[in-house]
């Protein structure tokens, strides 16, 4: 089994250093580190250069480490594959760099990797990604195993980490449960099989399903933070820590007492993008919602339609918008702000 190579140009010529040395880091470096002093590490979905560089804004002015990631279903609408999304983050970091005279460690991210595995999993090596997260959550922990044991094996030489999912989150048939207050552990991920697929597959970082889901939250979710804590500690042992996706709806405080359960990873991504769709004016709204309506999909689907009107916007609210409501939650919920000192 393949062992875990620093994220460095030696190990990987898709590397990217940047001034004074700088170069990306991966989620053992960033997670080891939240992990030893108790701290989470939000990861922020970049799905326009403006939400990105509202994050990076966040993350230097309270430093605090940050992944910015990209799901594979949203590279095409968002018309942000690996190599444009890798462009935009390095050139934000180096301005940063310029700007404050100091880093901040960020890890770039391919997440929830489903239908093209090979293929998202090549096109994140090539763009100088840092990390990938191979979500197989619908088969069995052994199919899920095989698959994510080929990838790891091809991405830890190269210094690139993996997360893995088990446990579907946002399960359709607990959604579907009528009596689902009272059956909600049921559907939690099982201990032993989190602990069957990281033994399996030794990735970095392990997502699990704990009543949390995808989206805007219809009501205040029931997270098993008793679960979080059996699970991460089971698995910290075997090198990986617990990731919480679908943070978006959950308060500071309930961010909080999933990190002190043991959660690493947060992802945190629609209550970002709505922030922005509030400083779309009136014409642009109800033209992506008749265009959204008409495709039978959801508003933010049709980001790349309407590509060319969304850039002559001035966004400079919004981003000041975004950056003080990631700046709260780093402060409140990851209790992130000021870790960057932390690393070397």
């Amino acid at each position: 089994m393949a062992v875990l190579a620093p994220f460095s140009k030696e190990n990987n010529p898709n590397v990217r250093v940047l001034k004074n040395g700088y170069t990306l880091s991966n989620l053992q470096e960033l997670l080891s580190v939240a992990d030893k002093y108790g701290f989470g590490v939000a990861a922020c979905n970049g799905r326009s250069s403006y939400i990105v560089e509202a994050i990076l804004d966040a993350a230097w002015e309270t430093k605090s480490p940050i992944i910015i990631e990209i799901a594979e279903s949203e590279t095409k609408y968002c018309n942000m594959l690996p190599a444009r999304l890798s462009d935009i983050v390095h050139d934000a970091i180096e301005d940063r760099i310029e700007k404050f005279g100091y880093s901040v460690p960020v890890c770039l991210h391919h997440d929830h990797i489903q239908k093209d595995v090979d293929g998202c999993v090549q096109r994140s090596i090539d763009a100088g990604f840092s990390s990938c997260e191979v979500d197989l959550s619908k088969l069995s922990v052994e199919e899920n195993a095989k698959k994510c044991y080929e990838v790891t094996e091809k991405l830890k030489p190269l210094g690139i980490s993996l997360e893995v999912e088990e446990g579907e989150i946002g399960v359709a048939a607990a959604l579907a449960d009528p009596n689902i207050e009272n059956n909600i552990e049921d559907y939690y991920t099982k201990v032993g099989d989190a602990i069957q697929l990281v033994e399996l597959v030794k990735p970095e970082a392990l997502a699990f399903f704990v009543g949390n889901g995808h989206g805007v939250y219809l009501k205040t979710p029931m997270i098993g933070y008793e679960r979080i804590k059996e699970i991460c500690d089971a698995i910290r042992p075997l090198g990986a820590y617990g990731v919480l996706h679908g943070g978006s709806g959950l308060t500071p405080e309930m961010f909080s007492k999933a990190v002190e359960a043991g959660a690493r990873k947060f992802n945190y991504a629609t209550s970002l993008q709505n922030i922005w769709f509030k400083y779309f004016p009136e014409d642009l709204t109800a033209d992506m919602t008749k265009a959204a309506e008409e495709k039978g999909v959801a508003f933010r689907k049709v980001l790349n339609m309407f590509e060319n009107r969304i850039d002559a916007l001035d966004h400079t609210e919004a981003k000041r918008e975004i950056s003080m409501h990631l700046k709260m939650m780093f402060e409140e919920g990851f209790m992130s702000a000021g870790k960057a000192d932390l690393y070397n």
